[in-house]
């Protein structure tokens, strides 16, 4: 059976360590369900657009999220195959819930990647010539069979989730087991054994937006550089640094957004209004509110309504998206989502 080679070294005890104290505290903070949702989907066009840039796709991230969201696109007709693609291998995964990973899997993963953009030969096959410097085309149906039995051994399950997911994507990358997709093959695999560790948290942050932003350190983790040969000890520490670094932002952004106590009794001591605080919760609730939307839910009229959302932008509370007309809409000035993650 196939035994990882690494040591458990200061800097990757360091990592868990930190990665696992802020899993703790996203899962159990408090968010408000439609923030939680916008923090998501933003999420989601990141993780499509950096996952399918890595393997060399050259749409925008602009055109990307006007895929995702279901609308056509000029560009490339194999770049938007391969994001509606990976859009469908995310939904995938995600359906499967707890079962367990097979070869099976593997191969459907592989199948849907790579749907309408090689020959159907070619998809959900082992790669079968050879690969310069990676692992013989004849090993690799074993290779996996022997990576997915240590995913269930008990030796492994004394390995933390975080840890074990970085060396499923460093294994499964060295063995290369297909001509095209072996690397989403592996980051895809690895991101359903940290989903299924981290919940819902792993919705929130995407781990490919690190890889794709230094492409040159990433492949050369994987696969050495100068003639050396990788090191699966430094491939894990820079993997757990990406991962701690991706989810610590979003640990962040959950404490801020989730900052309800406190709040409203310093609203009441600067004079505001019950329904101005009611106008305070609704737009943390969903992220924003309209001139008509506080009317309706105060029951104003419409200079009373503008009168009190002046009064809440002069008092530095909230911003003032839009000068006029039905596009304006209202936020909280402590709203730094963009910045945040």
């Amino acid at each position: 059976m196939y035994q990882p080679d690494f040591n458990y070294s200061d800097r990757i005890v360091r990592l868990l360590a930190r990665t696992q104290a802020a899993r703790e505290i996203i899962l159990n903070t408090h968010v408000p369900p439609a923030w939680e949702r916008r923090l998501q989907i933003k999420n989601l066009f990141r993780l499509v657009y950096h996952a399918t840039s890595l393997d060399e796709n050259r749409l925008s991230i602009r055109q990307v999220t006007k895929l995702v969201n279901g609308q056509d696109i000029f560009g490339d007709e194999t770049d938007k195959k391969q994001v509606l693609n990976f859009l469908e291998l995310n939904e995938y995964l995600q359906s499967l819930e707890n079962e367990e990973i097979s070869e099976e899997m593997i191969l459907t993963v592989h199948k849907i990647a790579m749907k309408g953009i090689v020959p159907e030969d070619e998809i959900g096959r082992y790669r079968t010539t050879v690969a310069e410097g990676f692992m013989e085309p004849e090993r690799v149906r074993y290779c996996i069979r022997d990576l997915i039995e240590w995913i269930y051994s008990d030796e492994a399950a004394e390995i933390l989730p975080a840890l074990k997911a970085g060396i499923v994507h460093y294994e499964l990358y060295r063995m290369h087991p297909f001509e095209k997709a072996s690397g989403t093959i592996a980051r895809s695999i690895s991101g359903y054994i940290l989903g299924k560790d981290f919940k819902e948290a792993k919705e929130l942050f995407t781990i490919e937006e690190f890889f794709n932003q230094r492409k040159k350190d990433y492949f050369e983790s994987l696969e050495g550089s100068n003639g050396k040969e990788p090191d699966i000890n430094k491939w894990l520490e820079y993997y757990l640094y990406a991962l701690a670094l991706k989810i610590s932002r979003v640990e962040n952004a959950v404490l801020n957004i989730s900052r309800d106590h406190g709040y409203i009794g310093k609203y009441i001591q600067i004079g505001l209004k019950d329904r101005q605080i009611k106008g305070i919760k609704f737009a943390r609730e969903m992220g924003k509110i309209t001139n008509k939307e506080y009317q309706k839910l105060c029951d104003l009229g419409v200079s009373t309504s503008k009168r009190d959302l002046r009064e809440l932008v002069n008092k530095n509370i909230f911003v003032q998206v839009g000068k006029t007309g039905r596009g304006t809409y209202y936020k909280l000035r402590h709203d730094h989502l963009d910045e945040l993650i």
